[in-house]
């Protein structure tokens, strides 16, 4: 069986911004959707109901090479590298399954 690859990204945007973010993650979904290996399935984003300037952004990938090779796609990067120019904070990273219940 092989391993679940995950990305997660925390978001913090910067205030009046949030409706700017969203749209440019749905465009970096369809970056992503267009690269040689692309995402497993469709990614989520989510927003906090207790601080509106608060997302979570996660989705499923077949391999951590296609991770790897999404974060050297200058395309792939120019979009990332649009959605953290409207936040403060931006911290993505990848994860793997280690438990379901």
């Amino acid at each position: 069986m092989e391993e679940a690859i995950y990305t997660l990204g925390v978001w913090r945007v910067k205030p009046g911004n949030e409706v700017a973010f969203i749209a440019a993650w749905k465009a970096l979904a369809k970056i992503f959707a267009q690269l040689p290996d692309p995402p497993s399935s469709k990614g989520t984003l989510i927003q906090s109901l207790a601080d509106p300037s608060l997302f979570y952004s996660f989705g499923p990938w077949n391999s951590l090479a296609d991770v790897e090779a999404m974060r050297r796609n200058p395309h792939a990067l120019e979009g990332i590298e649009m959605i953290r120019d409207l936040c403060t904070e931006a911290t993505p990273g990848g994860f793997r399954v280690v438990a379901e219940a």
